[in-house]
């Protein structure tokens, strides 16, 4: 198994069509707001990130779809967890 990062959503949706998990989704804080990084495992990642820079991915529209829907829901709680977080340090998430 080979782990990830990325901060890409849509590379991180063609990795998850092609059978990568998801380990985590983190936060980054950059000035005042955060961005994101996508931790991902799975096989065969040179031949992936190949096809990706190459421009030549595909993928199945509705495979893609539920994979973006998944994604950014982890990214959307994990961008919460990290706003409430700093609003409030210390308290329980």
């Amino acid at each position: 198994m080979e782990t990830e990062i990325l901060t890409d959503l849509y590379q991180a949706c063609f990795y998850i069509v092609n059978g990568w998990e998801v380990l985590a989704v983190d936060c980054i804080p950059i000035g005042k707001t955060a961005s994101y990084q996508i931790t991902l495992q799975g096989l065969n990642h040179t031949h992936l990130a190949q096809v990706w820079y190459e421009k030549k991915a595909v993928a199945n529209l509705w495979a893609f779809r539920s994979a973006y829907a998944q994604i950014n829901s982890h990214v959307q709680h994990a961008k919460r967890t990290f706003d409430l977080a700093r609003r409030y340090p210390g308290a329980p998430l």
